[in-house]
């Protein structure tokens, strides 16, 4: 259901998140509740405004039974370190206002316990989020750190990696926890269910990013006539996809070729190397284009 719009952003509530609120209202914790959502909505817009000042368009924010989503156009063809901004704002702002509500709670020692459920809200958003696993805030970070020295496939396949080891140690401990206290713990259970899940997403879709980053590009360099241009020199032995791995979305590259002797043979277009990619395969070489 639409609500309306903050700071131009539609919110979303979904069907779930009303059938949600409506079981909570009838036990009588509809309170708790709407803090929990506004403490994920103010996450939310945090990475929502964060993007929007990089460059980026917010289409909406959707809160949902366990938690919200700001849906950015073309996140995924984001620079590392422009992800890595968007990621930790979210984070951020749910640890700004936990700080703020305790300076509030120190000194107006009489506020109701929801001040203090608000800050114990916030902080545990805050920690869950920042778990090295995708597609949460910590993953997202911990991929752009690793971009820095490794590509985007690599990067991911390592953090859909780690995101498996969080998910298998969410339900372990559940597990445990059932045979120790014969309680089930539902939260964690779910959580591991839904990071599995989303890193095994995340794991089939990053190969498409190097098509979309590409058709980004032509889109940008049609519409504005100029692009920020790096160069690589490879030797002409180097296959296509090695090459095409360091390229990043915010430059347009053009690499030059030498043999082994470091004599120069040529150059190819970034453009080139994705027509070449499609028409000769991906165990192409560089002198096959040439």
């Amino acid at each position: 259901m639409h609500t309306g719009k903050v700071a131009g952003i539609q919110i979303i509530l979904n069907n779930w998140f009303l059938v949600l609120l409506g079981l909570f209202a009838m036990v009588g914790m509809l309170g708790k509740v709407v803090i929990v959502f506004f403490a994920i909505i103010c996450h939310e817009l945090a990475h929502a405004g964060t993007a929007f000042l990089l460059g980026f368009k917010v289409r909406e924010i959707e809160l949902l039974p366990f938690g919200g989503v700001a849906r950015i156009e073309r996140l995924n063809e984001a620079a590392p370190m422009q992800d890595m901004v968007i990621a930790v704002a979210g984070p951020l702002c749910s640890l700004v206002l936990a700080a703020m509500t305790h300076m509030i709670m120190t000194e107006y020692a009489y506020l109701h316990e929801e001040w203090g459920f608000f800050l114990k809200v916030n902080i545990m958003l805050a920690c869950f989020n920042l778990l090295p696993a995708l597609p949460l805030d910590g993953g997202r970070i911990l991929r752009a750190w690793l971009c820095q020295i490794w590509d985007y496939g690599k990067a991911t396949a390592a953090v859909v990696k780690i995101s498996m080891a969080v998910s298998f140690c969410l339900i372990s401990y559940s597990i445990a926890e059932f045979f120790l206290t014969y309680t089930i713990n539902v939260t964690f259970i779910g959580a591991g269910i839904f990071l599995f899940t989303a890193a095994r997403v995340e794991a089939k879709v990053a190969g498409f990013r190097v098509m979309r980053v590409l058709a980004h590009k032509k889109e940008l360099l049609t519409a504005k006539g100029i692009m920020p241009t790096a160069h690589y020199t490879a030797v002409s032995t180097m296959r296509i996809k090695e090459v095409m791995r360091l390229f990043q979305p915010e430059q347009y590259y053009i690499v030059i070729v030498v043999d082994e002797n470091l004599a120069v043979q040529g150059q190819v277009t970034e453009t080139e190397l994705w027509e070449a990619l499609t028409t000769k395969g991906i165990s192409a070489t560089l002198f096959d284009i040439l």
